[in-house]
C-alpha cells in the first residue's frame, strides 16, 4: 500500500513551518529519487551532449606531436666565472629555469621559429592564405604585420614547453597536422633558442667589457690622485719611511728592544751578584760559592787542594805530625787556599763591575727611548692625517684590482662556443597521431553529457516549485501528507472502454491497483486519524484549479460506498461543476435549487450505479451571486445530510480561486487539499492554507495526486505487488 504519514499532528490548525526548512538535506534517498524522476530528461541531455562533443572531437583534422629533450642551463646573461667557463655554464637554480622555460614559450622565439621556416606561406599555419587559396577572400584585406602576429599566436599556441619533473631537463613539444612538420619545428625552435642565448651572452660579455674599460680608467685615475696626495703630504711633513713604515717608528721599535734586553741581562747580573754576596757573607763552602761564580780556576784549585789533603794525610798516618814532609805538605796547602780566596775575591770585583755596566747601558737606551718617543709624540697629528691618505690610496687600489682582474676573466668570454643549453634527444617523427584519440575522445563526451545531463536535472529541479514526496510536503508546509495518488499512464486507461477513460472509472474497473490502493488509503487517512473526532464532512479541495481535486471527490466517495458506508458527494464549484461531466449526467435540479428551497434534497439527489453513492450536483440553472453556503439553508442542509449519510464529501472549488470554498470549508468536520506532485507551486499550497486556516476550518492534511510511481519510497512494501484480474 501507499505511504502513510507516521506523524500526525495533534491539532488540525495549520501551523506554518520555518522557512528553512524548505532547504532540506541531499541523501542518498533523495539522490535516488532525482534520478528516477529526472532520467528522461538527463538521458536527453547526456545523449545529446555526448553525441555533439564526440563527433566535434571524430571531425578534427589528424595532428602529430613531435618532442625534443634538452638540459637547462645557468643564467647566461651573467658574466660567468672561469671555473663556469671550463665547465661550459652555471648550474641554473629554480628562478633561472622558470625563466628559460617562459623565453622558449615567448612568441619572441616563435616569430623567429615563424620567419625562420616561412610559415607565413603555409596554410596550416596561416588561416589568410588558406582562405585566399580557398577563394574566400581578396590578397590585399589583410595587413602584413596582422596576418604575421597571427600565424606567430597560432605556432606559439602549438608549442607546449614544460619541466621533466624536477630534473632541469626541459620537453618542447610542437602539435601540427604534418608530423615532418612537428620534428621540424620542435627542433629548430631548440636550435633558435641556442642561438638566442648565446647572442644573449655575447652581448652580456660585451657590455661588461665596455662597462669595465670605462671604469678601470676611473679607477685608475682616483688611486694615481689619491697615491699623490699622500706622497706629497708625506714630503712636506718630513714623514720619511723605510720598507713600508716610518723611520722613527723603526728606531723607536728597536730602541724598544734594546732597552728590553739591557734589563734582562742587568737583572742576570744583579741577580749573580747579590747570590755570591750572600753566601760569602753567610760563611758557606767554598765549593758552593765555586757553583755560584763558575770559576774554572776555583774548581782546578779545589781539585789541587783535595790532592794535598789526601796526601797530607797519608804523611801523617805514616810520619807524625813533626816530620819535614808533613810540615811542607801543611804549607802547600795553605798556599792552595790563599789561592781560592784570592779568585774569589776576584770574580766577586767582576762581577759588580759587570752590574755597573750593565746599569749605565740601560740608563743610556732609556734617555735614547725617551727622546726617540718625544720625536713620535710630536708627529702624531700628522701621522694620522698620512695614514688616512694611505688607507684611501690602498682601498683605491684594491678596487682598481679586483676590477682589473675581473676584465681580463672576462675580456674573451664571448668567443666561448658551449652551448647554454644541452640538447639530450632531438624530435624525431611521431608515427601515431596525438589527436583526435577516439578513446578518450569518447570518455570526455560521456563524462561531459553525464555532468551536463546531471547540471539539467538538477536546475530542472530547482526550478521546480512543487513537491517530491511526502517528507517534503510535511517540512514545507507543517501538515501531514494524507495519501500519494499515483499517475494513470494512458496504457492503463485504454484497458477500458473508451466512454471510461477516466480515473473514476477506472477506480470501479480495477479495483485492485495502485490508484485503487492509494484512494482507499486517502480514506482511512481522513476518517480514521488517531486522536481525531469522528469524520463525517469532508471538504476535498485545491490551491488552484486543474490539481484533480473532483476526481479525488469521487474516488474518496466510491470507496467508501464500496466499503458499506453511505456516502453523498455534493458538488460545491459553482463556477466548474465538474461532477456531473465526470460522471457524464445531465442533472435538471441541483444544489442551488435545493437551498433556494425550490426542491427537496432527496428529488436533487441521483444513485451512482456503479459504487452505490449518492450524488448532490450542480445543474446548469445559472451562478448565484448570493452568499449560499454562508447562509442557514446550508447549515439545516448539512445537519439533515448527516442524519442520513455516513460520509458527506464536498467538493469545493479551488481556494485561491474562489471565495466560498473557505465559507463552506469551515462548515466541514475536515479538510484535505489536493496539490498536484511537482507541479503545484509550494507557495500557492501555503497561502491556500493560511486562508482556510484563518476561516476556522480543519486542516486534516494534503493529497499528492499524479504521483510518478517511478520515484523511490512509493511503495512502503516492496514485496507487495498489484495484479489485474
Amino acid at each position: 500500500m501507499n505511504v502513510i504519514p507516521l506523524r500526525q499532528r495533534s491539532e488540525d490548525a495549520y501551523r506554518p513551518p520555518d522557512e528553512g526548512g524548505e532547504l532540506g538535506l541531499i541523501s542518498l534517498k533523495w539522490v535516488f529519487s532525482f534520478l528516477l524522476r529526472r532520467w528522461m530528461l538527463i538521458g536527453a541531455v547526456a545523449f545529446l551532449v555526448a553525441v555533439a562533443c564526440f563527433s566535434y572531437f571524430a571531425l578534427q583534422p589528424s595532428r602529430y606531436t613531435a618532442t625534443s629533450l634538452l638540459m637547462l642551463q645557468g643564467d647566461q646573461e651573467r658574466v660567468l666565472s672561469p671555473e663556469q667557463m671550463v665547465a661550459g655554464g652555471a648550474t641554473p637554480n629554480q628562478q633561472v629555469a622558470d625563466s628559460q622555460l617562459e623565453v622558449l614559450r615567448s612568441r619572441m622565439l616563435a616569430g623567429r621559429l615563424v620567419d625562420d621556416l616561412n610559415l607565413i606561406e603555409d596554410p596550416e599555419w596561416n588561416a589568410a592564405l588558406a582562405r585566399r587559396n580557398a577563394g574566400r577572400t581578396s590578397s590585399g584585406e589583410v595587413d602584413p604585420a596582422v596576418e604575421r602576429q597571427s600565424v606567430i599566436g597560432a605556432a606559439a599556441a602549438a608549442i607546449v614547453v614544460r619541466r621533466r619533473g624536477l630534473t632541469y631537463a626541459a620537453e618542447v613539444s610542437v602539435t601540427s597536422e604534418s608530423p615532418e612538420r612537428a620534428a621540424q619545428m620542435a627542433n629548430r625552435l631548440v636550435e633558435l633558442f641556442q642561438l638566442y642565448q648565446t647572442e644573449s651572452r655575447i652581448r652580456g660579455a660585451e657590455r661588461a667589457n665596455d662597462w669595465l674599460s670605462h671604469r678601470l680608467t676611473e679607477l685608475r685615475r682616483d688611486v694615481q690622485e689619491k697615491e699623490e696626495i699622500a706622497e706629497a703630504y708625506r714630503a712636506r711633513t718630513g714623514l720619511i719611511t723605510t720598507e713600508g713604515s716610518l723611520l722613527a717608528e723603526q728606531q723607536t721599535t728597536d730602541l724598544q728592544a734594546q732597552v728590553l734586553e739591557a734589563r734582562a741581562d742587568l737583572a742576570e747580573k744583579e741577580a749573580r751578584y747579590f747570590q755570591v754576596q750572600q753566601m760569602t757573607a753567610s760563611g758557606q763552602s767554598v765549593d758552593a760559592i765555586a757553583g755560584a761564580l763558575q770559576s774554572n780556576v776555583i774548581t782546578q784549585l779545589r781539585s789541587q787542594e783535595a790532592e794535598i789533603a789526601r796526601r797530607q794525610a797519608d804523611f801523617e798516618s805514616r810520619y807524625g805530625d813533626a816530620h819535614p814532609l808533613v810540615v811542607n805538605v801543611r804549607a802547600e796547602r795553605e798556599d792552595i787556599r790563599n789561592q781560592i780566596d784570592a779568585e774569589i775575591r776576584r770574580v766577586t770585583g767582576s762581577l759588580r763591575s759587570e752590574v755597573e755596566v750593565a746599569r749605565a747601558r740601560l740608563r743610556t737606551l732609556e734617555d735614547s727611548m725617551s727622546v726617540m718617543r718625544g720625536e713620535l709624540a710630536g708627529n702624531n697629528e700628522e701621522m694620522v692625517q698620512l695614514r688616512e691618505y694611505e688607507r684611501e690610496a690602498a682601498a683605491a687600489r684594491a678596487v682598481y684590482e679586483a676590477f682589473l682582474q675581473r676584465f681580463h676573466e672576462i675580456a674573451d668570454q664571448g668567443n666561448i662556443g658551449a652551448a647554454p643549453a644541452e640538447l639530450v634527444s632531438a624530435a624525431s617523427v611521431p608515427l601515431d597521431r596525438s589527436s583526435p584519440k577516439l578513446p578518450m575522445a569518447f570518455v570526455i563526451a560521456i563524462a561531459l553529457g553525464l555532468g551536463l545531463g546531471l547540471a539539467a536535472g538538477f536546475l530542472a529541479e530547482a526550478l521546480d516549485e512543487g513537491f517530491s514526496d511526502t517528507d517534503d510536503i510535511e517540512r514545507k508546509l507543517g501538515v501531514g501528507a494524507l495519501a500519494m495518488v499515483p499517475k494513470l499512464r494512458r496504457s492503463e486507461l485504454k484497458q477500458l472502454p473508451l466512454a471510461s477513460q477516466t480515473p473514476a472509472a477506472y477506480l470501479m474497473g480495477r479495483q485492485v491497483s495502485a490508484f485503487t490502493e492509494a484512494c482507499r488509503v486517502l480514506r482511512t487517512s481522513i476518517l480514521f486519524a488517531a486522536g481525531k473526532p469522528k469524520t463525517e464532512v469532508v471538504a476535498i479541495t485545491s490551491a488552484l484549479p486543474d490539481e484533480g481535486k473532483t476526481t479525488m471527490s469521487i474516488c474518496l466517495a466510491r470507496v467508501s460506498a464500496l466499503s458499506g458506508q453511505r456516502v453523498l458527494l455534493v458538488d460545491c464549484d459553482q463556477r466548474r461543476r465538474s461532477v456531473k461531466e465526470v460522471l457524464d449526467f445531465e442533472p435538471p435540479v441541483g444544489l442551488m435549487q435545493v437551498l433556494a428551497g425550490e426542491v427537496d434534497w432527496r428529488e436533487a439527489t441521483f444513485l451512482d450505479d456503479a459504487s452505490g453513492m449518492h450524488i448532490l450536483p450542480l445543474s446548469n440553472a445559472g451562478f448565484s451571486p448570493k452568499d449560499v453556503f454562508g447562509s442557514e439553508e446550508i447549515d439545516r442542509l448539512l445537519a439533515e445530510l448527516r442524519e442520513e449519510f455516513d460520509l458527506i464529501v464536498l467538493d469545493c472549488a479551488p481556494v485561491l480561486a474562489v471565495a466560498d470554498t473557505r465559507v463552506i470549508a469551515a462548515k466541514s468536520d475536515c479538510v484535505a487539499v489536493v496539490t498536484r506532485w511537482q507541479k503545484t507551486p509550494i507557495r500557492a499550497v501555503r497561502a491556500a492554507l493560511e486562508h482556510l486556516q484563518s476561516a476556522g476550518a480543519k486542516i486534516r492534511g494534503v493529497v499528492l495526486n499524479n504521483v510518478d510511481r517511478r520515484m523511490q519510497g512509493y511503495y512502503s512494501y516492496p514485496m507487495y505487488e498489484f495484479r489485474e484480474d
